[in-house]
């Protein structure tokens, strides 16, 4: 299963040695949309987001060489930490900034900046890495069922009854649970095979 993802340490372990092209896409592209939801969910306004991404990315591409990887050391919380850190540096000069300009101008406008409140980032966090291992492991076993199998799976997602998607798909109720259950079982191994692999 996931034979195109290498163990989390492995890879981590090819961009400590080599710091080469291959192995750093490989993580921006298992990585980078993690630490792009963490940024998107912490107020973060549109238009700043993809350069705090970029932030992020430089920060994690200059330290993951000094990086220690432990039994104990999960990688998505130091991931997570790092992208949060960048975030909060991110909002403090933003704050320094808007002070230092308010005071200039007089202008009471730009005092937003330093009241924005951070939501429970952690929370954020731990439910961004659920949701991007969930898309991660659908990506991964959709080449191993048809297409009707996962239109099922994911009629079942949007909380229709097998009654009801049998009826839209032309199927019989018992072939419904048969696929949605099939395609369950086998995200659910996908997601547990990715925790181990990547966090």
């Amino acid at each position: 299963m996931s034979d195109q993802y290498n163990t989390r340490q492995t890879l981590i372990q090819r961009i400590q040695a080599n710091h080469d092209d291959q192995s750093w896409e490989e993580f921006l592209r298992i990585y980078r949309p993690y630490i792009y939801a963490i940024i998107r969910n912490m107020n973060v306004f549109a238009d700043d987001v993809e350069d705090l991404v970029q932030q992020v990315c430089i920060k994690l591409w200059k330290n993951i060489a000094g990086m220690e990887l432990t039994a104990s050391h999960r990688f998505r919380s130091w991931l997570s930490s790092v992208t949060i850190n960048c975030v909060k540096d991110f909002f403090r000069k933003s704050a320094r900034d808007a002070e230092r300009i308010e005071k200039a101008a007089g202008d009471e406008s730009l005092a937003h900046l330093r009241s924005v409140d951070l939501p429970d980032v952690e929370q954020i966090a731990l439910r961004e890495w659920e949701i991007h291992l969930t898309n991660l492991a659908m990506e991964n076993i959709e080449p191993f069922f048809t297409r009707q199998t996962i239109e099922v799976f994911l009629l079942s997602l949007e909380g229709l009854s097998a009654k009801e998607i049998a009826g839209k798909m032309n199927l019989s109720e018992n072939t419904v649970y048969y696929q949605k259950n099939r395609c369950k079982r086998r995200l659910i191994q996908e997601v547990a095979h990715l925790r181990e692999e990547l966090e």
